[in-house]
């Protein structure tokens, strides 16, 4: 690119048709910078978001709303798995990036990181409901009617207390059911479970896992009650077959729909009600919406959208969206329409802060 003083020296140092060739050298060369300078700045006329399969139906009901009152085009919506979308939305702060990561988990610090190593740092969280995460079996099979989560620790885990010698850890020995508990069915145990590129992943290992694990006070001693040998030792899946992770969805419910002995692990939203599929109660409690509602229920999750707000300026659309994701009309209590797809809504208060969040992005 010429400095101002090399183009002084050029015009100088020429006459006539070789000026004015130069002249229209710099001048195209200036025009290409504004073009260019301004393609930066332009908005994308769309909305942008990736990450949870479980918040994508949400995301996407809210919107085919949002275009059709405001007559945009409606955001595209990659359901990639709330790791998956962290990692996109953290890439960068440029509109080539996600506008908003959708999770059913918090961001982790390191991915919050790697968020601010890539210019994306301001970021606002909008919890916009609930969702449980549920254990199913098909209707057709021998009906567990209540797990716990010792149950299920017992079932899912790499090592735990020999039943012989509670003093030492052995390779899971357990083979069906009954062999945990004498009151369960006689069953092959056989569980599918979501992968790590999933957020109910991690409601899984530590909600699931961990919780049923410090439920054994011999798990205590065997790890000398050093919190941090605990987590390792109570979050490791066996790898014998009986415990199966799943990337799609769609596949794990024909799985559990097609063995008797099968249960799955997955958000409540996805399978519908004709699927033939029944959930369990987990330490006493039926996943109803109430006991979803009041944290009884013990597998919750919140529907989280994370937003850019250096985005709010140059995406077209986004702060409209915000407003219509956060309204009554699509999350009230008595009227909101993703209750209806099967999201259970927060209180007045919590529902307040979600607008009150949208409400301090769009201000700055």
């Amino acid at each position: 690119m010429l400095r101002t003083d090399d183009r002084h020296h050029l015009l100088a140092d020429n006459s006539g048709e070789d000026q004015m060739l130069i002249r229209h050298s710099i001048l195209t060369s200036a025009l290409w910078m504004v073009a260019t300078t301004s393609m930066a700045a332009t908005e994308r006329d769309y909305i942008s978001m990736a990450g949870s399969t479980t918040v994508a139906p949400f995301a996407t009901a809210v919107g085919e709303r949002f275009s059709q009152t405001s007559h945009l085009r409606p955001p595209q919506i990659q359901a990639i798995g709330s790791g998956a979308g962290l990692k996109l939305f953290c890439s960068g702060a440029g509109t080539e990036t996600p506008d908003i990561a959708i999770a059913v988990r918090p961001i982790k610090p390191t991915e919050r990181e790697t968020c601010e190593k890539n210019g994306v740092k301001d970021i606002v969280e909008i919890n916009i409901g609930t969702i449980a995460t549920v254990v199913v079996q098909s209707n057709a099979s021998a009906k567990v009617g209540n797990l716990t989560r010792k149950n299920l620790f017992l079932a899912m885990a790499k090592e735990v207390p020999d039943p012989k010698n509670s003093a030492k850890l052995i390779p899971n020995p357990y083979k069906t059911w009954k062999d945990i508990d004498p009151t369960l069915p006689n069953t092959k145990i056989t569980i599918w479970a979501p992968a790590e590129m999933h957020g109910t992943h991690d409601i899984v290992i530590n909600q699931i896992m961990l919780a049923g694990c410090q439920q054994i006070d011999a798990m205590q001693t065997l790890t000398g009650n050093d919190p941090k040998t605990l987590v390792a030792a109570c979050t490791q899946p066996r790898e014998d077959g009986a415990y199966v992770e799943f990337k799609d969805y769609g596949a794990a419910i024909k799985e559990v729909q097609a063995n008797p002995n099968a249960l799955g692990i997955m958000a409540q939203n996805q399978f519908s009600q004709d699927a033939g599929l029944n959930p369990i109660a987990i330490d006493g409690y039926e996943p109803s919406a109430p006991s979803i509602a009041h944290s009884v229920y013990p597998l919750t999750e919140s529907l989280r959208f994370y937003v850019k707000k250096a985005h709010l300026s140059n995406v077209t659309g986004l702060q409209n969206y915000l407003a219509e994701l956060t309204s009554e009309t699509a999350i009230g209590t008595n009227r909101g329409y993703l209750s209806a797809i099967g999201m259970v809504t927060l209180s007045l208060p919590d529902r307040n802060l979600a607008r009150a969040s949208v409400a301090d992005l769009t201000a700055r």
